[in-house]
């Protein structure tokens, strides 16, 4: 009987993470299905606010534009549910292929939680108990988290985490920071500083490895294009900063204190 074969777990085809092949980096990118979009109600980004559900990205591009690329991305969500082991096992497998295709070509690099937010360190499933970043101590790994308790705790040296700030986690942004690590905002427009950290552009490539440390990465507010999308809810609730509001806000207050001086 011949053997069903499965679907690939990683891509390349991504309009973000094929920038950084300019600099010579082949980027494996994991999209499941967020939240709990799938058949058990399992949560994949146990940290994820209101906000970010409502202008998640899984909404944006192609995943909002194709309903047989979100049906792909559900597929994945249930494969590993079903079977984390056997889910992890065909990521090595994808992997070890990968790195052999673009060997002298390119440097692979890899990001598992594109559209979760699972703490992949804690899956030691492999031989000698280890995690995906131990079988590969020489591959670079990358994700964004909003989970700032993985920023206590000793991580894979080959694996870098950006902290991603939403409404709900403003106050742990700023920690986080302060502690010297990476936080990415979402911006209507991209200020130089916030906070009274560094704006660096974040849409330039999405290789956050080769960001400066103690950095806000700024990310544009990228529009859902799925049907009867709302691209206002994520400024209403706070997960996307808004400049203008924030410069209008100032320049009420500085008003405000004018008029006060006059009487």
């Amino acid at each position: 009987m011949k053997a069903i074969k499965k679907k690939p777990l990683l891509s390349t085809n991504n309009a973000k993470t094929v920038k950084g092949e300019k600099l010579g980096f082949t980027t494996l990118i994991l999209y499941m299905t967020p939240y709990t979009d799938n058949s058990k109600g399992i949560n994949v980004c146990s940290h994820a606010s209101k906000g970010c559900a409502s202008a998640c990205l899984v909404g944006s591009g192609f995943g909002g534009m194709y309903e047989n690329v979100n049906k792909g991305r559900r597929e994945k969500t249930e494969r590993y549910l079903s079977n984390r082991v056997e889910f992890l096992h065909d990521i090595k497998e994808e992997l070890t292929k990968a790195l052999k295709k673009h060997e002298g070509k390119s440097t692979v690099v890899v990001r598992l939680n594109g559209t979760s937010d699972l703490p992949y360190e804690k899956f030691k499933i492999f031989e000698g108990g280890k995690n995906i970043f131990e079988i590969f101590p020489d591959v670079q790994f990358y994700d964004y988290t909003k989970n700032h308790v993985r920023f206590y705790k000793e991580l894979p040296t080959n694996y870098h985490l950006t902290f991603s700030r939403s409404e709900e986690n403003h106050k742990d942004s700023l920690e986080v920071l302060k502690r010297g690590f990476n936080v990415a905002m979402v911006f209507d427009k991209l200020p130089k500083t916030f906070a009274g950290f560094k704006v660096v552009n974040g849409d330039e490539s999405d290789l956050r490895f080769l960001d400066a440390d103690n950095v806000i990465v700024g990310l544009k507010y990228k529009k859902m294009t799925g049907k009867g999308a709302d691209n206002t809810s994520a400024f209403k609730s706070g997960f996307a900063i808004s400049i203008a509001d924030i410069k209008g806000a100032v320049k009420r207050v500085k008003e405000n204190i004018l008029e006060l001086d006059e009487h």
